[in-house]
């Protein structure tokens, strides 16, 4: 037993490169060629047309995510300085804003609708890593649990809100700054706070004429 003083004795050079090994190895082994692919693109290629400014960027932008996301519909604004991590797993809809310094990961598959904004800093997980293989096992060595977010149509994720993996995102939502959302919200709700709840309500489409149902009977109730 080592005295406390001193601590344990650091792991030699060997077992740390076999530690290295084997962390990479099981990384690569979730990936096909393309997703691998796609990994290395995100951080070199974007690492070239991340900072840029104005249109220039935009188009950049624009131009490299078409290509690695599942989809993007139209023409994004995405703004410089956000970061996508498997980005092969995130299929976008049209007339996508995304703010600076937004992180967003597609590991376990996100789904974006059509018209959403996401705020300065905000953070969105598909993956997390697991934790419920006992404590012999290190948390970094038990590998990642994946779970699909959807976001719906017009939604607004304001700034520094972070969505948690396997959440679904409503329709009309409206998510506040600084909110953790770990479950799935109602539409045209706005949620807040840590954990999010329902704070607020917005309002809610008119309904159209074409989607009332007839009287069951005319007047003469025949």
């Amino acid at each position: 037993m080592s005295s406390p003083a001193t601590g344990p004795a650091p792991p030699g050079p060997a077992g740390g490169e076999r530690g290295l090994v084997a962390l990479v190895r099981n990384f690569l082994r979730t990936l096909s060629p393309r997703q691998a692919a796609t990994v290395w693109a995100e951080d070199w290629i974007g690492m070239l047309v991340r900072p840029i400014p104005g249109f220039t960027g935009f188009g950049l932008r624009w131009m490299l995510y078409r290509v690695l996301f599942a989809r993007l519909g139209g023409l994004p604004f995405i703004y410089k300085g956000v970061y996508f991590e498997h980005s092969y797993g995130i299929d976008a809809g049209s007339n996508l804003h995304v703010s600076a310094g937004a992180v967003l990961y597609g590991r376990g598959g996100l789904t974006i609708g059509d018209d959403v904004m996401i705020g300065h800093h905000a953070t969105i997980y598909t993956s997390q890593h697991h934790w419920g293989l006992g404590p012999e096992i290190p948390m970094i060595r038990q590998g990642h649990v994946s779970a699909p977010v959807v976001i719906g149509d017009d939604v607004w994720i304001g700034a520094h809100a972070v969505v948690l993996p396997g959440v679904r995102i409503a329709r009309g939502t409206v998510v506040a700054a600084g909110a953790v959302v770990n479950r799935d919200t109602a539409p045209y709700t706005i949620v807040g706070g840590v954990p999010a709840r329902v704070i607020g309500e917005r309002p809610r489409p008119a309904i159209e004429a074409d989607t009332i149902r007839p009287p069951l009977f005319d007047e003469e109730g025949s």
